[in-house]
């Protein structure tokens, strides 16, 4: 049985205070892309979700997935930097239901 490919990337979360619906901004700088939360685990949720939909479409138009690149530096007090760990196999078979 083959092992599923489980990839963690390096994300920002910036909190903004301003923005009372989705506070968390989320920056995945491998992907080049964002998103945002609620609150600090629907952002991390959110992030995991950005990451394996991109790796699944990247995936079946056969390309590569990004490297996760350096652990980006955390440049202001409201930002917080984590890896996001997905597991795109089993993410593909949930999205598959």
């Amino acid at each position: 049985m083959a092992k599923d490919l489980t990839v963690s990337y390096p994300v920002v979360l910036t909190h903004d205070n301003a923005d009372g619906d989705y506070p968390y901004e989320v920056y995945i700088p491998a992907f080049e892309g964002y998103t945002q939360g609620r609150n600090m685990a629907n952002a991390i949720l959110m992030a995991r979700d950005f990451i394996g939909l991109s790796a699944m479409d990247l995936r079946e138009d056969g390309k590569a997935l990004p490297h996760p690149g350096a652990f980006p530096n955390k440049t202001q007090a409201d930002q917080t930097v984590m890896l996001v760990e997905v597991d795109v196999d089993d993410y593909q078979r949930r999205q598959d239901k």
